[in-house]
Order: C-alpha cells, then structure tokens, then sequence
C-alpha cells in the first residue's frame, strides 16, 4: 500500500476479514491449528504483495510460480490445494479464488488520500440550466455539462469534463478529467478513466466522384453498470443502430471500439484492442493486448484471445484463438511448432 495515495478507511482485524469472504471460524481455526484462538483478534495494519508479507499485513497466494521460500509471516489468502505450500507461520485464509478475494478486501477497506467534494460545482464549471443533476455530485473545473444532460445521485465529474447534450450519467459512476461523453447512456458505477472519448462520429464513409463522403451517424452508445473503461479509449456511437457495451465489461488503456459494435457482459479486453464496425463479442469473451478483428466478425461466448491475434473469421462459442491470421489455439501452436523443427532441419 502507497500510504501517499492512499489510507485505510478504518482498523481491520482478522474476525472482520473473515466475516468479508464469508469464511467461517470453525473452518478457519481448523485450517490454523497452530495458533490461539486469539488470533481472530490479530489486526491488519497493511495490504502488500505475496513477497513483502509481513506481520500484521495481509496478501495473497495464486500460483506455485510465487516465490514463498522467503515469506513466514502474516496473513495470506490462499485455495486449499495449496495450503502446504507457504510457510506454516503463516495465517492462511482459505478462499477458492484468492485474487477475487483480496480484490474484494480493497474495495471494502481503502479510499485515495483525496477530499471528495460532495454536492459541489467548482465555479468554473458550466451546467444548462436545463441540465438535471443529482445528489452528492461533484463536478470539477472547467467541465462542460450541456442541454438536457442527466447527472444522477452520487456521480464524481473530474476536470475538463464535456458531456453533450441529452447525455446521461447512472448514478455512482466517475467520469475522470479529459473526457469527452457525446451521444451516450452510461448505466449506474461505470467508471471512465482520463482522455476518453465516448459516442464521437464513427469511421465510415462513402467514395464519390472526386471525394469521399463522411456517412453520419444517428445512433447512440449505451454502456451498462459496473462496467470500467480504461485512460485514452475510443467508442464510437452507432451509424443507425446503437453501438452496445453490456454489464461489468473490462475495458484496458488504448482500446478502440468501433460503431455498432455489441459487447456482452463480462467481457475483458486488454490493452490496445481494436474492433472494426459491427464486432459482435458474446458473453464472457476474453481478450489479450494488440487483437485486432475484422468488421462483421462474432466471437462466441467464453472464448479466450491470445494477444497480437488478428481475426478475419467467425469464431464459435469456447474458442480458444490465436495467431495472425486467427485460427484455433492448439492449431497455431503446433505450426509454431512445426515451424521451429523446419528451420532446425534446414540449418542441419
């Protein structure tokens, strides 16, 4: 923890940590034999890294690739399988899927060292007067809140915000400085991170005799709750249909989205993503960094993307795809494979 940035909102001891993961004591003191039953007391003074556990602070065990031959105290949130693989001086919590758990312990427990500035418009900042703004909604300097706008309850609006008109903001979301929101509906808790851009013209145009035609779009952008969009982003809002982004969608740094694209819930998309027009990705879709896919294309639900994959097919639903041009994983690793072996034989 960078106490710089951020602070504990309040004292945490075990007992609280183990009521927030739904881990019972029995369970947990069966687990952990070798200490008092005192120790549901112990207090957590720190949320570190596996390799910087030490008393009085609290972390999580992952992967046998984490190296714990160094690590013999504190607290560690780990899967039972792995129990015996950290030291016994260690505090084990066990949780099934321990990064989602120590995941969930910051969300409850930390804030950033900043003042929040609850029901305040800094004077800078300009708002319609028809434009309709919630409770507890802070607004920072030099935004722009046009006509028609809705700004629902508990909304943080950083500096040099613009929100076009008719736009809305579902509550509790934060939309960070720089970024622009134009033709948008955004559902309740999504969070937009600095210098994107949200529901601009899309790319398409039309060759003419002597020029190019600029196709306008009449669409919009919906984007559903809890979904969080990633530092200098581009979404582009629908040429007549709406370009539609689902529920608790994982949007990196750099990702581009182009018109009409439909995005389920649940999907992850990695830094520098890019999807043409009228993508479909169904529910769960997982992407690495760098893919690219081509216009029209749908990729089936709870397929994985390797990264720097290039898509010009249709994929069905548990993909696993990977390479350029795109195939199934298991295919492109053995050409990979067979590749290498060519390149062998030939210098032999």
């Amino acid at each position: 923890m960078n106490k710089h940035f951020f602070q504990m909102k309040r004292k945490v001891l075990l007992c609280d940590i183990l009521n927030d993961l739904n881990v019972s004591n029995h369970t947990f003191l069966n687990i952990n034999s070798n200490f008092d039953k005192n120790i549901l007391k112990y207090q957590i003074d720190d949320f570190v890294s596996f390799s910087s556990l030490k008393p009085n602070s609290i972390s999580f065990f992952e992967n046998k690739r984490n190296n714990s031959t160094s690590v013999n105290s504190g607290v560690c949130i780990i899967k039972e399988r792995n129990l015996k693989l950290i030291n016994d001086n260690i505090i084990k919590i066990p949780y099934q899927n321990p990064k989602l758990g120590f995941s969930k312990l910051l969300e409850i427990y930390f804030t950033k060292n900043n003042t929040k500035l609850n029901n305040q418009i800094h004077p800078t900042a300009i708002v319609h007067k028809t434009a309709l703004i919630g409770e507890n909604v802070s607004i920072g300097a030099y935004s722009n809140i046009e006509e028609g706008v809705v700004i629902e309850n508990d909304v943080s609006i950083g500096a040099r915000v613009n929100i076009s008109f008719n736009c809305k903001i579902g509550k509790r979301s934060y939309i960070s400085s720089g970024v622009y929101i134009e033709c948008s509906i955004l559902g309740d808790d999504v969070y937009v991170a600095p210098n994107s851009v949200v529901g601009k013209l899309g790319f398409s145009f039309t060759p003419d005799t002597g020029n190019t035609f600029l196709t306008p779009h009449i669409g919009a952008v919906t984007i559903g709750d809890g979904t969080n969009i990633g530092s200098c982003c581009t979404i582009d809002r629908g040429l007549i249909d709406n370009t539609i982004i689902g529920n608790y969608v994982m949007i990196d740094n750099q990702v581009h989205i182009g018109h009409n694209c439909v995005i389920a819930d649940y999907c992850v998309l990695a830094g520098q993503v890019g999807l043409s027009g009228s993508v479909k990705l169904e529910k769960n879709v997982m992407m690495g960094g760098d893919v690219s896919i081509k216009d029209n294309i749908t990729i089936g639900e709870n397929s994985i993307i390797a990264g720097a994959a290039k898509i010009f097919k249709n994929f069905p639903k548990n993909s696993k795809i990977g390479g350029s041009p795109a195939q199934d994983l298991i295919e492109w690793q053995r050409l990979i494979i067979a590749q290498k072996q060519l390149l062998k034989k030939r210098k032999n």
